[in-house]
């Protein structure tokens, strides 16, 4: 077996890329291409869009790694990391080490141009191969769900039961009736859009948000432009303002996860001091569920940020589904008690390369 590994030349190989995807990705129905540029050739830094590495057996593409390089706020400087993602083998050759290999070989590569390396698998499955190769797992990232709904949940999951629908819905108004906290107070005002109109008041909100966060996404205009700029999908936002500053944001999509219609919450974030604001974004999540008729909402968040945002009294439980923070410490630039500290982090989907 003549097993080899090299840079990624998408002109080149593009369509064994394609086929590799298909291969180990069979249930995503998606692969024209256009979300691969997206993703590894439009992303807004300077140096490059991506890095990218493969693994042939003779001329059969076999594998396939690459590394976004988000930049992250961190004790006041702008730093490079690789968000690892699109990570692949063929399913006819798992099992033979050429995903450790792959990672290897990919890392010490990333070694010479990102400070660290992020993941967020939730098959276990992956986990150990990624660990020979030197990740660490840093902490989990739990997927809390709200049922606005049980409609889909019954129809899915238990179809023989689905006449108990109607009544789980009641129980659920009366539940949420006694929880509801949400606050009326004609200072903060609400809304909600298709695009962000008003970049000047954003960039005021991420700057005294990444001054907040130790370790913080930068989210600038090119970023926000580029995220939310995946192909063939479309988001909404919240923003509350209060005395025409933004002191809270949330960006979302309408996404169906098991068959059931859900909201997958990308970012949710308010200033310290607001965080009584969140219970109105629920709020208006919750109103906007009833008119697209989503069943359930649904965001991956530490469990740290579960607790100060007030998750469980505002109805979201903790699923059984983990996400994971993974690191690679590649160049050793800060120390691991500081980068595996869940405190010094706020992370959610947006930090991914998810929905």
């Amino acid at each position: 077996m003549n097993l080899h590994y090299s840079p990624f030349e998408y002109k080149k190989g593009l369509e064994d890329y394609l086929e590799l995807f298909k291969n180990a990705f069979p249930e995503v129905t998606d692969n024209s291409g256009d979300a691969y540029f997206w993703q590894m050739h439009s992303y807004p830094n300077e140096k490059t869009h991506s890095y990218e590495y493969s693994a042939h057996i003779d001329n059969l593409m076999v594998g396939y790694y690459a590394a976004i390089p988000y930049r992250y706020n961190i004790k006041n400087e702008t730093v490079d990391v690789g968000m690892v993602c699109g990570v692949m083998t063929s399913s006819h050759y798992r099992g033979k080490g050429i995903f450790t290999k792959l990672g290897a070989y990919s890392l010490q590569n990333l070694k010479q141009n990102v400070s660290f390396t992020t993941g967020y698998p939730i098959r276990k499955e992956v986990i150990p191969g990624h660990l020979k190769v030197g990740w660490k797992i840093a902490f989990q990232l739990p997927l809390y769900m709200k049922f606005v709904r049980t409609n889909s949940l019954f129809r899915t999951k238990a179809k023989f039961l689905l006449f108990l629908a109607p009544v789980a819905n009641i129980i659920l108004r009366i539940i949420f009736f006694l929880i509801k906290t949400k606050i009326k107070n004609n200072q903060y005002h609400i809304s909600v859009s298709n695009h962000i109109s008003d970049f000047r008041k954003m960039e005021k909100f991420e700057s005294n948000w990444v001054n907040s966060i130790p370790i913080s996404l930068i989210r600038d205009e090119k970023f926000i432009k580029w995220r939310y700029g995946r192909p063939g999908a479309s988001y909404k936002f919240i923003t509350v303002q209060k005395e025409d500053e933004v002191i809270g944001f949330c960006s979302y999509r309408k996404i169906i996860k098991e068959g059931v219609p859900s909201f997958g919450i990308m970012d949710l974030r308010v200033l310290d001091n607001n965080v009584v604001v969140l219970s109105n974004i629920f709020y208006s999540l919750e109103q906007q569920a009833k008119k697209e008729n989503v069943d359930a909402l649904m965001l991956m968040i530490s469990k740290s940020y579960a607790k100060k945002y007030n998750l469980r009294k505002n109805g979201y439980l903790k699923s059984p589904y983990k996400f994971s923070l993974i690191i690679n410490n590649l160049q050793q630039r800060f120390n691991d008690n500081f980068l595996y500290d869940e405190s010094n982090w706020h992370l959610m989907w947006v930090d991914s390369d998810d929905l």
